[in-house]
């Protein structure tokens, strides 16, 4: 990614978090739990345990690993039919948790 590309995608990132911290609190509990039950949670488990508000762009899940409680560790392939199948992050629980 450039470099113009990755400050497009941190302000917009920044904007979701500054704007809907509230659903990404919630979604990061969620992603904490199913570490915990799991060992490791990526944006499927997300998405299969807690509903998109209706007003609610869906990028904004782009934000939820976006903390400092997740360390990425590997890939897997995101399985809702609009991604396509691509590329997703799978991530574990940093030692701060």
């Amino acid at each position: 990614m450039d470099n113009l590309g990755k400050a497009i995608k941190e302000a917009q990132l920044s904007l979701f978090e500054a704007r809907d911290s509230v659903f990404l609190a919630r979604c990061r509990v969620v992603g904490a739990e199913v570490c915990r039950e799991q060992g490791c949670v990526s944006i499927n488990d997300i998405r299969a345990r807690v509903e998109i508000p209706a007003e609610m762009h869906p990028s904004v899940l782009g934000a939820v690993f976006r903390h400092k409680k997740f360390k990425a560790i590997g890939f897997t392939e995101a399985n809702h039919p609009q991604a396509h199948a691509r590329v997703v992050r799978v991530y574990k629980l940093t030692e701060e948790e």
